[in-house]
């Protein structure tokens, strides 16, 4: 057989359709709806091993997708270049996002209780689940201004990717600061036992990371849409100030 006549190495001669749709199959994927050729017949070993693949593949999209993210703007321009297949989608990267930041809460709120001196018994579920909803609304309230400042000029799909991915980042980054600020507290005890000649976790800590958030915003801005620096840095203050003012809603419309 001659090269050129040589049949592709992902061609499946089989006579079983897809059990998705019922397509045809001739290639290891269905033509139709994507869905891998599945054997029923395949033996424990093989199921075993497709499996692992899953889930090392999963692995790896969320190894780049992070390491897509450390590059402010870097995950947004590719996904608008059409590079998706290495990453998260910005919908499933919102939604990991928010999860790693409520898992977070759960589990420190006790070292917070034992910190600061207060009942930590008591559920925070409306509160986390309101500051999720407030995260997700801030994201098309920032996408939705993003697109009227540009006069709708650009596309408010991209200014919706966009969106999430800088609050999927804010999110991941707040999880990332919350368990620095535990790891100070479980050092110390409880709050008197610090000395006062120690700048309080909000000096220390959390200031620091808002303006790291507030620059990392910006480069983004500036790398994903262009525009001069004074136009990224006005347009991050007014995103911090929607995002803030969406979660803030969100929680006082939950607990009122």
């Amino acid at each position: 057989m001659t090269p050129q006549s040589a049949a592709p190495l992902d061609v499946v001669v089989s006579e079983t359709p897809c059990l998705n749709c019922g397509a045809p199959l001739t290639h290891l994927y269905c033509a139709a709806c994507g869905q891998h050729r599945v054997d029923l017949a395949a033996p424990t070993w093989h199921l075993l091993r497709d499996a692992l693949s899953d889930a090392t593949d999963l692995d790896g999209r969320i190894l780049r997708t992070v390491r897509a993210l450390a590059s402010p703007g870097k995950l947004t321009i590719d996904f608008l270049r059409g590079r998706r297949e290495p990453y998260i989608g910005p919908a499933k990267l919102f939604l990991t996002a928010g999860a790693a930041l409520s898992t977070t809460w759960l589990l420190t709120r006790s070292v917070d209780g034992r910190y600061y001196g207060y009942n930590a018994g008591g559920s925070a579920a409306a509160y986390i689940n309101s500051f999720v909803r407030g995260l997700f609304a801030a994201s098309f309230a920032i996408a939705i201004t993003g697109w009227a400042l540009a006069r709708g000029r650009r596309r408010l799909f991209d200014e919706v990717v966009f969106a999430l991915h800088i609050v999927a980042t804010v999110a991941l980054w707040i999880a990332v600061v919350i368990w620095a600020a535990t790891g100070w507290k479980v050092a110390w005890g409880t709050v008197t036992r610090v000395p006062s000649s120690v700048p309080s976790l909000i000096y220390l800590l959390f200031l620091p990371a808002a303006a790291a958030a507030l620059a990392y915003t910006g480069v983004a801005l500036r790398r994903v849409f262009g525009g001069p620096w004074w136009a990224a840095t006005l347009r991050t203050l007014l995103i911090a100030i929607i995002g803030l003012g969406a979660i803030w809603l969100a929680i006082a419309v939950r607990v009122g």
